[in-house]
């Protein structure tokens, strides 16, 4: 594959050569300057959907799908929230289980330091609609955040779970798509430095997931 490669670029005239050249300057000039003005592009965090293993067709328990952060920045996150969307017409929705990553808790009320939230969600509109709206709400703005040290990886970054069971019309080998529509996590100070996560603003991304129904 080198030689032949090798024997490619000998045989190109000296004008291609330096019109290839040219050109992968550019490319890397511009890439440098994205990374200079976007200096956490590399770092933002990742939420991602973990499905379960691959599901029997007479099997109607309920099962999961975690919601995973990659990582949390160091600031105050007091609202959070995300729209995913399914097959309704193959999936039901049974509604939002907390996670394990932690806000800040009320130590006057339990004596404890930190707390794992349970969001907010109408189960009947989202199996209406096929999309899950779900979202977190600190009143106190700030008191109840999530922030750094309520995050740890493997531990405590499963912002929540979504629960589904299959529906009588599932069949055997079917896949059915879990997106991620939007999601945000609102820094405490709004979004006048861009600190907020969020997918429409790309300093969030998402990893999709699909259940696998066994043929």
């Amino acid at each position: 594959m080198i030689r032949k490669l090798k024997e490619t670029w000998i045989s190109l005239s000296r004008k291609k050569k330096i019109t290839i050249l040219i050109s992968t300057i550019l490319i890397i000039s511009i890439i440098g300057v994205v990374l200079i003005k976007n200096p956490n592009i590399l770092k933002r965090p990742t939420l991602t959907l973990v499905p379960p293993s691959p599901i029997e067709v007479s099997d109607k328990n309920e099962f999961n799908i975690d919601v995973k952060l990659s990582s949390l920045p160091k600031n105050l996150y007091p609202a959070a929230s995300m729209s995913v969307g399914f097959d309704n017409n193959k999936l039901e929705f049974t509604g939002v289980k907390i996670g394990t990553m932690q806000t800040y808790g009320d130590k006057v009320v339990d004596g404890n330091e930190f707390d794992i939230p349970l969001w907010d969600c109408n189960k009947d509109v989202s199996n209406k609609k096929g999309q899950v709206n779900t979202m977190y709400m600190d009143m106190t703005a700030g008191k109840f955040a999530y922030n750094k040290d309520g995050f740890e990886k493997d531990s405590k970054d499963i912002v929540l779970r979504l629960g589904f069971k299959l529906k009588d019309s599932s069949n055997k080998g079917d896949v059915y798509d879990i997106d991620i529509k939007n999601a945000v996590f609102a820094a405490i100070d709004g979004d006048k430095d861009n600190t907020s996560l969020s997918t429409s603003k790309n300093t969030l991304k998402t990893n999709d997931c699909k259940v696998v129904v066994k043929k």
